[in-house]
């Protein structure tokens, strides 16, 4: 009976030593294939195109339009709209996107490779190596992106001058003073013979500039405080900001021009040889001891050889008729004077600026100056 029970014992134990082996076995192949799968992994992390292609797998248009902030920052949505922007990028990315290494970038720790999107380059992005892992690999993660569009749209700005008081506007919106870049402050020209007499105003141009804008050609408009649109171009003339006389006055003024003009070209040519009664005649209409009564006073003496069979004012062209001060007016003026002399008939043109004042409800010349 004893050796019965022996024969037990030993076939108890032969079974847990071939589970307690069984187990080890399993225990040990599983760790090999742990450890295999890590450096499989390990191995895999090792190679740059698995960060690049995890990285490129995110790559969208939206993406790309997501950081471009630098770019759209600079674009100024009250002109051109956020969406009007996104759009204009989403119609550029056209083609296919891949990217390329830029080797003249790259190191042993180090590669940079640019985005392309088609043949256009919209950006780059690093990947770099860090530490070791257990099984003595260097893993390729990504480090920093950058996108420029700049070049893919271009961008482009407006800038245009307008006097003050006048309204500005592109696409639709009205500058205001936060677009104003430069302030200019001039004497009108056509004034400038009589600023030193009179307390003259300047006038004030402003000079505003508006964007950048995407891929967008802005025209601006510029109307007048009176709502009337107006081209500022070459052959804008500062003077034409004062405003024109009433109707009236100035038909007033221009008849007195032409009545002056009849007697003080008589006067010049001594038409009928009497250069004394001319001077007469003249004289009341100018301003006495003023420095054309001066002048004209100092000619008598060279009108003896100034005779001619008759003068007459064949046509005045009034370029500008403008109020110097409440009882001052400036005349610009080409006049042509027909003369009769020993060869026939003659036409002459002379130009001139008049200042004509308002002295006890009577008009008088005080300047003339021809040029």
């Amino acid at each position: 009976m004893a050796k019965k029970k022996h024969k037990k014992r030993s076939g108890i134990g032969f079974a847990v030593f071939c589970v307690v082996w069984a187990v080890l076995l399993l225990t040990a192949t599983g760790f090999g294939l742990y450890w295999l799968w890590g450096c499989m992994e390990g191995y895999e992390a090792s190679r740059p195109h698995i960060a690049i292609d995890k990285y490129m797998s995110k790559i969208t248009k939206e993406y790309i339009i997501d950081h471009s902030d630098e770019l759209l920052s600079k674009v100024d949505f009250n002109i051109q709209s956020r969406e009007d922007c996104t759009q204009i990028v989403m119609d550029a990315l056209e083609g296919e996107i891949s990217y390329a290494r830029k080797a003249s970038a790259c190191t042993e720790d180090k590669q940079v490779y640019v985005v392309r999107w088609g043949k256009q380059v919209v950006g780059s992005f690093t990947i770099v190596t860090t530490e070791a892992d257990e099984y003595g690999f260097k893993p390729w993660i990504f480090q920093e992106e950058q996108y420029d569009l700049s070049d893919l749209m271009g961008t482009e700005t407006v800038t245009v001058r307008a006097p003050e008081g006048y309204s500005v506007m592109v696409n639709g919106y009205v500058l205001d003073e936060s677009y104003i870049v430069s302030t200019e402050t001039a004497e009108y020209d056509v004034f400038e013979d009589y600023y030193g007499d009179y307390d003259l105003p300047k006038y004030v141009m402003y000079t505003y500039e508006a964007g950048p804008f995407l891929n967008a050609t802005f025209e601006p408009e510029v109307y007048s405080p009176q709502g009337q649109s107006v081209v500022l171009d070459e052959s804008f003339a500062p003077y034409s900001l004062i405003p024109e006389l009433e109707e009236g006055e100035r038909e007033e003024l221009e008849s007195f021009l032409a009545e002056f003009l009849d007697i003080y070209v008589i006067f010049a040519g001594c038409a009928n040889d009497d250069r004394y009664a001319n001077y007469w005649n003249v004289s009341k209409y100018v301003v006495p001891d003023s420095k054309l009564a001066e002048r004209m006073e100092e000619a008598l003496a060279g009108l003896q050889y100034a005779k001619s069979h008759g003068d007459q004012v064949a046509d005045i062209d009034i370029h500008h008729l403008y109020a110097l001060s409440e009882d001052a007016y400036l005349f610009d003026v080409t006049y042509y004077v027909d003369t009769i002399g020993q060869e026939g008939l003659v036409r002459t043109t002379s130009n001139a600026r008049m200042v004509i004042i308002r002295s006890a409800d009577k008009l008088l010349v005080e300047s003339m100056i021809s040029y």
